[in-house]
């Protein structure tokens, strides 16, 4: 028995079309879940950014107010460059009335820092980072722990200074270590960063720290250098010490001045990436909806549905007992369907039995017909065999006897198919067994020293075809056996018998031995015209005549019948007889 595809069963179709009914619902709610989620992503990364600088409020302030005055300062200088005594005494003031600054001073062209708010002229023109600054000319900020003339740590704020087109120079202004720690926002554990870092456009430091470990909370250089050219706000790296943190990123001043906070690892759990369990609800409705509709099918459908296929299985294999109802829980349509199926089976049931007691009394009359042709066969054989002992006349003695022969061969013919259990499937094979044996008794007072050779297999042939073949096999046996004689000296004559099937076809074939002589004597006569009607009769290749072989002279006949002369049922067991 076949399996059906899952693909084909009611459930598995069912739970498709739901699935595609629920489609839109559950990318909605998917849909929502994700909204959600980055919603609050963004609402988390703008709340630890913000937080990030609100930690450096006042050291942002400070630098941009600086980044200011340096801008006031540039023109006020230019003008004083012909006087550096003047100039010098400018910035002096310019720093003690500020209070923030610890230094000011214009570095000209040449890399000569003459107009200086306190301290002695400082040559530069040696200094790789002026030269790149002369280069590349643009405000900048950087750090240097040990200042040029003030000798303190010091965060430097440097503008290029232009007279038109030419560079003259630039104009740096320090603001001092304990100015940025006066201003700095208090840590807070649970709002700020562990660490703050001011950094410029290069990724260097503009600020150092107390904590001994500041430096290995800051990303590898390279890192942070490739997230502020990305303008990358928050980002997971490791650390120059090699552990995992999270970072966050602000541009204070566009293309200036940048903001780093680094945090604990456990920070970015507020920034956890999407959970796909957050679509588990619309997973677990369409799961449950399907299971559902699976089992309501298989209870309310299914369970049944196989229940009417094995009651109807069973019919079709032949079994007639009452079909099983369904139960009174079952769907109305399907005990109505269960319904017509049972009062089907009555009928067909029905009709089988009225249809088997016509088929047994028709075998019955035609096997009572069979019985009867034989019976008066045997009458008509009886009273020829009164007027033999009547007859003197060896000619009509003759005659007589081979009507007696033929009679007789048919009513054995139809003793046999009386005996038949079913007519319908009759093994040809059995009637010429019969009639070979029959024939070779009568014959037992002409040829006592005959030798018989058969060869028999079980061949079922329609019934239409058994009276000819039977009757053309009787006559051919009658006639060799009548004239067989010894093929050579001191040899008894012979008989070779045989009916085969090959390839699709029955061949029957009888031959008997000659002698050489008497093979001139052998003319054809009424058997062989009476076989010839036989054969055509059964629409077989009939073949009749001497022939001379290794076994030596001899007559030989041969019926071959084609396919359409075969039943392809093979017989059914005999029953026994009562």
């Amino acid at each position: 028995m076949s399996v059906p595809k899952i693909s084909n069963r009611l459930a598995t179709r069912l739970a498709i079309l739901l699935t595609l009914a629920l489609a839109p619902l559950g990318s909605v709610a998917i849909y929502s879940e994700f909204d959600t989620w980055r919603t609050q992503k963004e609402a988390s990364e703008s709340q630890l950014i913000s937080r990030t600088v609100d930690a450096v409020t006042g050291q942002r302030a400070l630098l941009e107010s600086a980044m200011i005055a340096s801008d006031t300062l540039s023109t006020l200088v230019v003008d004083r460059l012909g006087n550096t005594t003047a100039c010098s005494a400018f910035l002096a003031d310019f720093i003690s009335e500020s209070g923030f600054y610890a230094f000011a001073g214009f570095i000209d062209a040449e890399g000569q820092m003459a107009c200086v708010s306190e301290g002695e002229p400082v040559d530069f023109s040696a200094s790789e980072s002026f030269a790149q600054s002369v280069e590349s000319p643009r405000a900048w900020f950087s750090f240097q722990p040990t200042g040029a003339v003030t000798g303190r740590p010091v965060v430097l704020i440097n503008r290029p200074v232009f007279e038109e087109d030419e560079l003259l120079g630039f104009l740096s202004i320090s603001i001092s270590r304990r100015s940025f720690d006066m201003i700095a926002t208090p840590p807070d554990s649970e709002n700020a960063p562990r660490i703050s870092y001011l950094v410029n456009h290069l990724g260097q430091t503009l600020t150092s720290s107390d904590n001994p470990d500041a430096d290995e909370l800051l990303p590898m250089p390279d890192i942070l250098e490739d997230a502020i050219n990305k303008r990358q706000g928050i980002f997971s790296a490791r650390t120059v010490g090699g552990n995992e943190r999270l970072f966050t990123l602000a541009e204070l001043i566009p293309g200036q001045l940048f903001v780093l906070g680094s945090w604990n690892a456990d920070q970015s759990h507020s920034l956890r990436q999407f959970n796909y369990w957050q679509i588990g609800f619309p997973f677990l409705m369409w799961l449950a909806s399907v299971a559902v509709v699976m089992f309501a099918i298989h209870y309310m459908v299914a369970r049944h549905l196989r229940h009417i296929n094995t009651q109807l299985r069973r019919f079709a294999l032949g079994n007639r007992a009452e079909f099983q109802r369904l139960p009174d829980e079952a769907p109305s349509e399907l005990r109505e369907i269960d319904s017509t199926f049972t009062k089907m089976a009555r009928l067909i049931s029905r009709d089988e039995v009225e249809r088997e007691n016509a088929l047994r009394e028709k075998t019955v009359l035609l096997k009572e017909v069979h019985h009867r042709v034989k019976n008066n066969l045997q009458l008509i054989a009886s009273i020829l065999n009164l007027q033999l002992r009547r007859l003197t006349d060896p000619e009509a003695r003759a005659i007589l006897q081979g009507v007696q022969s033929r009679v007789r061969s048919l009513a054995s013919i139809h003793r046999k198919l009386y005996e038949q259990n079913r007519i319908s499937h009759s093994n040809a094979t059995e009637f010429f067994e019969t009639i070979l044996r029959e024939t070779l008794a009568l014959a037992k007072s002409e040829h006592t020293d005959l030798e018989v050779e058969t060869h028999f297999e079980p061949v079922v042939l329609a019934p239409d075809k058994i009276i000819p073949s039977a009757l053309l096999f009787a006559e051919a046996l009658t006639n060799a056996v009548k004239h067989a004689s010894p093929p050579r000296k001191n040899a008894p004559p012979q008989l070779k018998v045989s009916f085969m099937a090959r390839d699709g076809h029955a061949e029957l074939q009888v031959r008997n031995s000659l002698s050489s002589a008497a093979t001139e004597t052998v003319t054809y006569g009424l058997g062989q015209e009476l076989m010839t009607a036989f054969a055509l009769q059964v629409h077989g290749d009939f073949e009749s005549g001497p022939v001379q072989d290794a076994q030596g002279h001899g007559w030989e006949t041969r019926l071959r019948l084609g396919d359409s002369g075969l039943n392809d049922t093979p017989p059914p067991p005999d029953a026994p007889k009562d």
